[in-house]
């Protein structure tokens, strides 16, 4: 990682965050005054390991970069962070309390996000994500308490699922399999015929895309506790995937939705931050 974006200021973090995905942006303004900074440099945090960990297409640049993000959260334990967005953090009484080995899990998850196994089922597909992203809601938690650790973490599994399905073509290329293969099966679909246009893949990407919407209803209708952030993506991603499982060209549908925040999701954000902040 260069000088120039360890110098980077947090709001160009915070800028190239909310570009990717609108209705965290919006959900900065309900966090707590006293933990914005924080709860937004880690909002941004996950987002740079999620890059490196699904972004980067190239194996050694994506594993270099998780290997500076280990190195810089072993600097971060002694009080020697660089980068903006640790230094951040660092103003944060629990930050210099997470053992780093809590963090090598978040590291060593990201590094088993690169070359997965074919998903047999949707169980099997979230349950990679959840390697990643439960270790990180862990450490987010202890950070930020009140929020439900596996809860956060299934929110966010949940919505790279989504994203993985809207770059179809991208993550195929990659090696990586956004339908699990039962449902591939049940659509008479092979591999390699995943990324084509026809009646069936039509059907599973409908297929998959309501699972993955009654799988974000579930995490509402459970009661678990989420932050601001969660809760605006949870009610956005659920909203997305319900709108492209009901289009006659699913992908463009939910392409077209990423690109969007609804209402609701700002309202899901509100409640969340007023909750906590009692």
């Amino acid at each position: 990682m260069d000088a120039s974006t360890e110098d980077a200021p947090l709001a160009s973090f915070e800028a190239k965050w909310g570009a990717a995905h609108p209705e965290l942006g919006l959900a900065l303004r309900f966090v707590p005054a006293g933990e914005r900074d924080a709860q937004g440099a880690f909002a941004c945090l996950r987002y740079e390991l999620e890059h490196a960990a699904f972004g980067i297409r190239e194996e050694q640049p994506a594993t270099m970069k998780l290997q500076w993000w280990a190195e810089e959260f072993a600097r971060a334990g002694r009080g020697e962070a660089r980068h903006p967005l640790t230094l951040a953090l660092a103003g944060h009484g629990g930050f210099g309390a997470i053992p780093l080995a809590d963090w090598h899990a978040v590291i060593i998850g990201a590094l088993a996000q690169r070359d997965p196994e074919p998903p047999s089922d949707r169980v099997a597909l979230l349950a990679t994500g959840m390697a990643f992203q439960r270790p990180l809601a862990a450490n987010e938690t202890r950070l930020f308490a009140r929020a439900d650790a596996d809860a956060t973490a299934r929110v966010h599994a949940l919505s790279r699922a989504l994203r993985e399905t809207a770059t179809l073509g991208t993550a195929l290329q990659d090696g990586r399999l956004p339908l699990p293969l039962d449902l591939l099966a049940r659509h008479r679909l092979a591999r390699g015929e995943l990324a084509t246009a026809s009646p069936p893949q039509v059907a599973a990407l409908r297929e998959w895309l309501g699972m993955l919407a009654s799988d974000c209803a579930a995490v509402s209708a459970s009661g678990a506790s989420l932050g601001a952030f969660a809760s605006a993506r949870l009610h956005a991603d659920r909203w997305r995937a319900q709108t492209a499982a009901r289009a006659d060209d699913p992908l463009t549908a939910l392409n077209t939705a990423f690109g969007r925040a609804p209402f609701g999701a700002t309202w899901a954000a509100w409640r969340a931050g007023r909750r906590l902040s009692r």
